[in-house]
């Protein structure tokens, strides 16, 4: 909570706030796991704010999401060639789920005529009201049907399954813990996602997180930001009207890989792609068909 008053007071004004930047935010850096952003923390009129703020600045920046987005359509269009039952994908940390938003808009226009449900998974207690919100239109014209659950077991999945099967889409918020669907079999979706999601956890978590998603889908996706300085000058210009988002953007940059730290997960099966100038981001793709793993497999039984 420190951290965050002290950032607080730093933006009063420009000037308190670049000494912020030049002399306070370089030490952040370096111990950067103990940072903790207002979206890290139990306020849920922030969280409501700051959910509501980044929705507006991801539809107005919408080449942030592009690269996740234009592969998860990919994969839908690949998955409906060959599945008999519903598609079911998974964002890990959904936020606003503002992403979801831009796809099925995008795939109501492509007329993608295949049973799909998207399982939002965050346990913000201001998400439900955001995602509500945010989904009212599609709902409205009875494209879209939108479910609330604090559990998700195998006997929930496939009562889901069947019942999206006489639906066009299905969006479905788990408002817990992403670490509570480990009790899930493998490969019990059809593709994982995460975005920003990875600068909120510990070090331990972030492990757990990559067997976690792993072990649920035969393939996923992670889009998130890189340090750099241009994205935090940039960020600093454009956010400086929304405090929330500011703060959200400004330690999240802090707590981000940088280049050289990301490129060094290319050594664990994992393709990474870079994208963006000033407001730097990657996309990691693993897919378990193509892991080493599974090529050694595929030899042996050859």
């Amino acid at each position: 909570m420190n951290i965050n008053i002290e950032f607080f007071k730093a933006i009063r004004n420009p000037f308190s706030y670049v000494w912020w930047l030049m002399f306070r935010a370089p030490k952040l850096r370096r111990v950067r796991a103990r940072i903790v952003e207002l979206a890290d923390l139990p306020l849920i009129r922030w969280q409501k704010e700051l959910l509501e703020t980044l929705s507006w600045f991801e539809v107005w920046m919408l080449r942030i999401l592009r690269p996740i987005g234009k592969q998860i359509i990919q994969e839908l269009e690949r998955l409906k060639k060959v599945k008999k039952e519903p598609i079911v994908v998974a964002s890990l940390g959904c936020g606003g789920m503002e992403l979801e938003r831009q796809m099925l808009y995008q795939l109501v226009r492509m007329r993608f005529n295949f049973p799909l449900i998207f399982i939002g998974v965050d346990y913000s207690p201001a998400v439900p009201d955001v995602i509500n919100s945010k989904f009212a239109n599609l709902v409205s014209k009875g494209l879209l049907e939108v479910r609330t659950v604090s559990h998700l077991g195998v006997d929930e999945l496939n009562k889901l399954k069947v019942e999206a099967a006489s639906l066009r889409f299905l969006v479905v918020l788990l408002n817990t813990d992403t670490f509570q669907l480990k009790e899930l079999a493998e490969n019990s979706f059809d593709l994982v996602y995460h975005t920003k999601l990875r600068h909120h956890l510990t070090l331990e978590e972030n492990k757990k997180l990559d067997e976690l998603a792993t072990h649920l889908a035969p393939k996923l996706l992670e889009l998130d930001d890189l340090f750099s300085i241009s994205g935090i000058i940039t960020m600093s210009i454009f956010l400086w009207r929304f405090p929330a988002l500011l703060n959200g953007g400004i330690l999240s940059s802090l707590r981000d890989f940088s280049k050289k730290e990301l490129l060094s997960q290319k050594e664990k099966d994992w393709k990474v792609d870079i994208y963006g100038r000033p407001l730097w981001c990657y996309l990691r793709v693993y897919d378990k068909a193509g892991s080493a793993p599974a090529k050694a497999a595929a030899l042996s039984n050859g």
